[in-house]
């Protein structure tokens, strides 16, 4: 059975986060990082879009051109970008130029001066064009959604017969819904030839909160690749957290997992991932937000201790993260409290520990998160009252 490919944007797609621009140093740190989860390639920028862009990408190319990962590079249909990224990553062994264009006709009205038969030719030619300096071509269908089914059909047809390896169906609004998204990659499946190995890509944004969904509807429906962030970062709502996919594939569909890639790391790149971006996880956010594997009810707590398969779908130190973790608060039971005295090797004798649960609720109308040395304050005050 294939394995899914995942191919990493944190530095390109991420970086069009509001508030965000890398320098060498991050992106040589990010690449280090995310090279060390075993993803498939990563997107290191856009070197049409400055001279310092440039540079910087070919630095991480030469700097890591031994690496197994494919470095990509973004590349509108034109060839002074393709020249530039060409330049950029010359010397560099293991390389992708990934070719966008649009597809729908708002972003045609809007993004170029092109019709759509004038969009094509130049489509043709810059396909053409990049096939000289690279092996290896992605084609991004901007906005595929929302185009018109036979005119995004003619363009994945042109790319193909130009060579392409990689056909791109990006959600790049966040507009549609996992079955809309799913009947586009199997309209699209259908005209590719598999036996060429063409590698069809889901690309998506989260404007609807729905960039996961899509892209486990988009593996169903015979995508080969998927395309995300860490940390789900991106424009507007951002892109598809590739954390998320790496563990419904891990829980619902092991066989599509590659061996390759290291879950244990993922944890401590998230955490290098909001030092540099100085975006911070949201608490509630799936895998790696603080309240994911803790827990607060008393019945929950109970059932944890015993059990975590109860209340944790995921194993968290799959993940490098440590799980079951129990937080004290006015919706505790005596469990949750007696497992965190035991973790600190504090002791209050049993038939107190109805007592100081109460005394604890008390004083948590004041304490929305009672932490190690809280605790530690609380029991002494409980002794001493």
């Amino acid at each position: 059975m294939k394995h899914i490919k995942f191919q990493d944007t944190t530095l390109r797609d991420g970086e069009q986060t509001p508030g965000i621009a890398y320098n060498l140093k991050d992106k040589l740190e990010l690449t280090e990082a995310i090279i060390s989860l075993g993803i498939d390639s990563i997107e290191i920028g856009f070197p049409a879009a400055s001279e310092e862009e440039a540079k910087i990408i070919e630095i991480i190319g030469s700097q890591f051109n031994n690496s197994k990962t494919e470095f990509v590079v973004f590349s509108r249909a034109k060839e002074e970008d393709i020249n530039i990224a060409y330049k950029s990553l010359k010397n560099t062994r293991n390389k992708k130029i990934q070719i966008v264009a649009p597809a729908s006709d708002l972003h045609i009205l809007h993004s170029t001066k092109d019709n759509k038969s004038s969009l094509l030719k130049n489509l043709e030619k810059s396909l053409i064009f990049a096939k000289e300096k690279f092996t290896n071509v992605q084609f991004t269908a901007q906005d595929a959604p929302r185009a018109d089914l036979n005119f995004l059909k003619e363009m994945v047809e042109i790319a193909i017969s130009k060579g392409v390896q990689t056909i791109c169906l990006p959600d790049t609004t966040g507009f549609s819904l996992p079955n809309d998204y799913a009947d586009l990659i199997s309209s699209i499946k259908s005209i590719i030839d598999t036996d060429k190995g063409i590698i069809l890509s889901a690309h998506c944004h989260n404007d609807l909160g729905l960039a996961t969904a899509n892209t486990i509807a988009a593996i169903n429906a015979g995508a080969d690749q998927v395309e995300g962030t860490i940390n789900g970062i991106g424009e507007r709502a951002g892109n598809t957290p590739i954390e998320e996919i790496v563990a419904i594939l891990d829980l619902k569909y092991k066989d599509l997992l590659s061996s390759n890639l290291n879950l244990s790391l993922f944890k401590k790149v998230s955490k290098q991932v909001e030092k540099i971006t100085c975006i911070s996880t949201h608490a509630n956010k799936p895998i790696f937000g603080k309240n994911v594997f803790m827990h607060a009810s008393g019945m929950h707590q109970r059932a944890m201790i015993e059990n975590s398969n109860t209340f944790e779908i995921i194993n968290s130190k799959k993940f490098g993260i440590e799980g079951g973790n129990i937080a004290i608060g006015k919706l505790s039971g005596r469990a949750g409290v007696q497992k965190v005295l035991d973790d600190l090797n504090i002791n209050i004798e049993p038939d107190r520990i109805n007592e100081f649960l109460a005394f604890i609720k008390n004083k948590s109308i004041d304490l929305k998160e009672i932490n190690n040395s809280i605790m530690k304050s609380l029991v002494k005050d409980f002794i001493n009252k």
